[in-house]
């Protein structure tokens, strides 16, 4: 009776940045994520029409190496100040570029969290990364469902566009969030 040898458990390499922690490839390419969601938002915002001054192309690095910390609030301040700058530099009511600049909010605050719970070596679960996909698949869904129903409202140019356009944008939200639910994975384990 022969037996396999056992394949040697996967080593993962950890890397030290200066005075911090060590971390694992995981855990550098969500940092990354984090970090680089910001530039990604502002080429959306560039291509949208807005126009853009240096200033803010030297605080959203500054900013966005601030907001790669989990313990940190300059993750929730960097986006409130982005969104702000969105909503008053991008000209006219839509623009399909708000679908790309919605995935880098909803790509950089994942892997924050994700980010903030993992350990430092190691890969995510199976369970873990699927979820993910379901839930930024959620978000891009939602959002280009709203982009759609924005694009429509504006054509039709009738009275009370605001009005539908919320209502619109309850029920396409809504199904596509109930239409992710699974109860059985909010169970815990018997």
């Amino acid at each position: 009776m022969s037996t396999a040898p056992e394949a040697p458990a996967r080593r993962v390499r950890l890397v030290r940045l200066g005075l911090s922690e060590e971390y694992g490839t995981t855990q550098l390419m969500l940092a990354a994520v984090v970090a680089l969601a910001p530039f990604v938002f502002l080429v959306a915002m560039i291509l949208a029409g807005s126009e853009y001054t240096w200033w803010l192309l030297v605080f959203t690095p500054l900013a966005a190496l601030g907001a790669a910390r989990p313990e940190s609030a300059g993750h929730l301040v960097l986006w409130a100040l982005l969104l702000g700058v969105w909503v008053l530099w991008v000209p006219g009511p839509f623009t399909w570029w708000c679908v790309p600049a919605a995935l880098a909010v909803a790509g950089s605050h994942t892997a924050l969290v994700l980010l903030a719970g993992r350990p430092t070596s190691g890969d995510l679960a199976a369970d873990t990364v699927q979820r993910v996909r379901e839930r930024l698949g959620t978000v891009g869904g939602i959002t280009l469902g709203v982009a759609v129903l924005a694009q429509l409202v504006r054509s039709i140019e009738v009275p009370g566009q605001v009005a539908l356009a919320v209502v619109a944008l309850l029920l396409v939200s809504g199904w596509l969030w109930w239409g992710t639910r699974n109860p059985a994975a909010d169970e815990p384990p018997a």
